[in-house]
């Protein structure tokens, strides 16, 4: 069984709150990330910060402000995510990480 941690599954969860809101859209507020996804509101501003860190978020301050994903939602992959939140994954069998 494979076993991710909650701050994995938050982001993750919160990755694909954005993506599904679609580029272009009007940016997310966290607040509406947290209720949509059932993530606690002191771990989704972190996560996003993580996220936005590693180039996969960008944000906007003020009240017009929020969260979007900073690429096309087919560009993010489950791995890009997990790295920005966990750092890199693991060598497996001599292969690196793309």
């Amino acid at each position: 069984m494979l076993r991710i941690s909650a701050t994995t599954d938050y982001a993750l969860r919160a990755a694909a709150e954005l993506a599904s809101r679609g580029a272009g859209e009007s940016p997310v507020t966290a607040k509406a990330i947290s209720a949509a996804q059932a993530i606690p509101m002191r771990y989704v501003t972190e996560i996003l910060s993580d996220l936005r860190r590693h180039g996969l978020v960008g944000s906007r301050r003020g009240p017009n402000g929020g969260w979007w994903l900073a690429k096309p939602a087919a560009q993010v992959t489950i791995a890009d995510v997990i790295d920005a939140v966990q750092g890199p994954l693991a060598q497996v069998a001599g292969q690196a990480p793309e």
